[in-house]
């Protein structure tokens, strides 16, 4: 790549970061609305603003399935796309997704969180959901890897842009409590 497309990319990557973040978290937020809770929601975080409320099982399942859905669905509609027409300026918006959720399995160290809750929920260990959606959403990238003979080096490259992007996001939200909603 030349350095302006680089630098493009690098953009692009950004802001696909910021407008998943946003979607996948919007995604729970409206889920917990629609039960008729009163709810706020960050580029890294939605919850309820009246801490005293308690969720039931299924509002919990719903609301934590929603954002991950969210996820999926941006990776398999730009799966779809990539499948079509290679445009390498896209491949941020299905490679993020996989990034993203993969930073959610390693956070779940200190704290289940989206896949984690779901596989706690449903009586699973830990990281079983994590495996299937994380495990789905690095099959679409090496599928189109392959079609369009993107290399390990460039994958490991957008990998490391997208880490950074997702920690980024993850630090900034947490220090300034980037509150949309």
């Amino acid at each position: 790549m030349h350095t302006k497309k680089i630098i493009i990319y690098i953009g692009i990557s950004v802001l696909v970061g910021i407008a998943s973040n946003f979607f996948h978290e919007r995604s729970h937020w409206l889920v917990t609305e629609l039960f008729g809770y009163e709810t706020t929601f960050t580029l890294n975080t939605s919850q309820v603003i009246d801490q005293t409320i308690q969720l039931s099982r299924i509002e919990r399942l719903l609301t934590d399935f929603a954002g991950p859905l969210f996820t999926i669905f941006q990776a398999v509609v730009f799966y779809l796309i990539l499948c079509e027409r290679k445009y390498i300026l896209l491949y941020p918006f299905l490679f993020y997704p996989f990034t993203l959720r993969f930073g959610a399995a390693i956070a779940n160290v200190f704290q289940p969180n989206d896949e984690g809750r779901i596989s706690l929920d449903l009586g699973l260990p830990l990281y079983t959901i994590f495996l299937f959606v994380v495990g789905f959403l690095f099959v679409l990238i090496v599928r189109i890897s392959k079609k369009y003979h993107y290399s390990f080096l460039f994958n490991f490259l957008t990998f490391l842009l997208t880490a950074s992007i997702v920690i980024l996001i993850s630090y900034l939200d947490a220090k300034f409590h980037l509150k949309i909603v």
